[in-house]
């Protein structure tokens, strides 16, 4: 029995009518939930919500409620705690709710959805809903599995005008329900936009933006009805085109307009994919991971490429060849009060983007949001290649700058890593995948927010590959002052690390125009936590242990947080004998190394040798070049020849 772990999304298109104080919005999904895996355990279903206001008098939004239900069971409502006081301006509120309890109430393979918001004391509009769903199956009886890929559309370096433009290149959405996905027996289940961007406001003038795919019609993915305060805010929209059935075999262009000209800077995001597919059939596997992507603590300091900030880490693939990398993007999220251009590029092992791309960041009167950006890494972005991928030992590496000096404050980001492989023999629930993990989300407005309940992975394989760890907030920040301070802390567990205390998975600063704001913030945290069972690194958290998480903020905030933990369970085998030994050879420890490079070999597992002097164990990958070494006394010690596991 193989039991799998897995997280896939569903979403409500945004609603952009403006809803009265009081009045009660219900979005019902175009699309039905569906997973066909069988002996189902839910471990982490968050419902997420985007609110912004939609009234010129800037009065404070009380008693928000979010409802959910599932087809015809009663709908059950939460009452949240009240955001921050308005600012005297537009805001956007990032609400959250877990309903993992509710999905008890799950019946067979596919049910209708429904999620609802009622907020007081002002109007509000840009309504809409994901449902992020992370659970447990039985992979040996599931023929047909679901899974949620993600395919990132590259940011424009232009503001939106009153004519069309094309944004995310000519081919920005591939044809899903044509020659696309790699796999047989594929049956798409919702296909939408997450669009994301600040919208760039400049004047007392209230303008929406648009969307359409290939000409098609179009869709308002966001209303702005706040022009008397002129305040420009972060957009984060979607829009299910799951109906449009993209079929054949050729590439979809997007294209998006303002009804006021020069607004929504920097405007991208990512198509959202969910299908199933049949196991049995396939060859060839799509995987679509979520990575930590960047992590600046203060501002970018490099104002030219001669002094570029860089942000590095390597990673492993390990499914069978064939490796390609498909469309990839690392997504930033960053604040500044202040325009610039910044300047990105991503380079790997055997390939780089020379020449960087320039973003130019269009502040506003006020700003009253975050900006976000999505920059490709894959031959087909705005300067080619970034990354070659390769079965084993993989690196990405992150170069940016800004023209300005002490701008592009508090930046963060996600990699958006997609390739296709080769299937496993142990089964593709094994591969490299993205899980979420709720973990607490806005009792109450306050500088600290600590989970009431202790927090644990779910892992269920015996071994696993922690190929990365990232922290995800959403935070809404109620600022009286010209700036703001964040730092994510996890806990220290008895018989770990200092055995007692906190360590921070991610810090930030920034400026702000002392209004309400709200910003995404990723940590990246894969230092702190064991990379693999039997990992001897002592001074590693214990994934798997349940613990507590502390977000501390200056000035008072309402946040929402979880983490993103990728992980596979490809395994293989280390055995050897040892020689000369004294007494029946059990007991005599092993120690295996990696070899990284000339300088420097990696401590990996601890073994002991049982008698007869022989010794085995399991490992996560069969390309780097391993060695044991054996020490039953300062005498009778050796080491093996170089080999790799199998």
């Amino acid at each position: 029995m193989a039991l799998r772990l897995k997280t896939i999304e569903f979403a409500i298109s945004t609603n952009g009518t403006s809803l009265a104080s009081g009045t009660k919005r219900t979005l019902t999904g175009s699309t039905q939930i569906f997973i066909p895996e069988s002996t189902i355990t839910f471990k982490s279903c968050v419902l997420e919500f985007v609110v912004s206001s939609n009234a010129t008098t800037a009065n404070n939004l009380t008693s928000p409620t979010l409802g959910f239900s599932l087809g015809a069971i009663a709908e059950t409502s939460v009452v949240l705690s009240n955001p921050n006081a308005n600012s005297a301006s537009g805001e956007v509120w990032q609400f959250s709710r877990d309903v993992t309890a509710y999905f008890a109430n799950w019946t067979g393979t596919a049910m209708n959805w429904y999620a609802s918001f009622t907020g007081t004391g002002i109007a509000t509009n840009n309504h809409a809903a994901k449902i992020i769903i992370t659970y447990q199956y039985e992979e040996s009886t599931s023929n047909t599995q679901i899974k949620t890929i993600r395919i990132p559309i590259e940011s424009t370096r232009a503001l939106l005008t009153s004519s069309y433009q094309t944004v995310g290149g000519a081919i920005a959405i591939p044809p899903l329900k044509g020659t696309y996905l790699p796999e047989t027996g594929i049956t798409i289940r919702q296909m939408y936009l997450d669009i994301q961007g600040n919208d760039g406001m400049t004047s007392n003038t209230n303008f929406s933006g648009s969307t359409r795919i290939n000409g098609g019609t179009s869709f308002a993915f966001w209303t702005v009805g706040i022009g008397a305060l002129n305040s420009s805010r972060w957009c984060h929209s979607f829009y299910d085109f799951t109906s449009l059935n993209l079929t054949g075999s050729t590439n979809y262009s997007l294209e998006m307009i303002s009804s006021t000209t020069n607004r929504f800077p920097l405007i991208g995001g990512m198509i959202v994919c969910t299908y199933e597919y049949n196991v049995t059939g396939s060859t060839t596997i799509y995987n679509s991971l979520i990575l930590g992507g960047a992590s600046n603590s203060g501002w970018i300091g490099g104002t030219t490429s001669a002094d570029q900030n860089s942000w590095q880490k390597e990673f492993y693939i390990e499914e069978p060849a064939n490796i390609t990398i498909k469309e990839s993007a690392v997504g930033l999220y960053f604040y500044d009060n202040i325009g610039f251009s910044l300047s990105v590029g991503a380079t790997g092992y055997t390939s780089g983007q020379t020449t960087s791309t320039t973003y130019t960041v269009n502040t506003a009167t006020l700003e009253c949001g975050q900006f976000s950006l999505f920059h490709r890494v894959d031959a087909g972005g705005q300067n080619g290649r970034g990354l070659y991928l390769t079965r084993g030992k993989n690196v990405y590496r992150l170069n940016y700058f800004s023209n300005t000096i002490n701008a592009g404050w508090n930046l963060s980001g996600c990699l958006i890593l997609n390739y296709t492989s080769g299937k496993y023999s142990g089964g593709v629930g094994a591969h490299a995948h993205s899980c979420f993990q709720y973990v607490a989300s806005g009792a109450t407005v306050s500088r600290v927010q600590t989970s009431n309940t202790l927090v644990a992975c779910p892992i269920p394989e015996t071994y696993y590959n922690l190929i990365d760890y990232v922290s995800y907030v959403a935070c809404t920040v109620g600022v009286a002052v010209d700036s703001a301070a964040y730092t994510l802390n996890t806990e220290i567990l008895a018989n770990e690390k200092y055995n007692d205390g906190w360590v921070s998975i991610y810090n930030g600063m920034g400026p702000t125009d002392a209004k309400n704001t709200n910003e995404t913030m990723f940590g990246c945290g894969s230092n702190l936590f064991a990379r693999w069972n039997g990992d001897p690194d002592t001074n590693r958290l214990n994934i798997l242990s349940a613990r507590r998480y502390r977000l501390d903020t200056d000035p008072l905030n309402y946040a929402y947080f979880g983490y993103y933990y990728t992980y596979n369970n490809l395994t293989y085998s280390i055995s050897g004998v040892c020689n000369n030994f004294i007494g029946d050879g059990s007991g005599i420890p092993i120690s295996i190394y990696r070899i990284v490079s000339g300088n420097y070999d990696d401590l990996i597992l601890n073994l002991t040798t049982t008698t007869g002097g022989i010794f085995s164990g399991t490992w996560i990958d069969n390309t780097d070049s391993l060695y044991a070494t054996a020490r039953q006394s300062s005498t009778l010690l050796g080491r093996s020849a170089n080999g790799t596991a199998s």
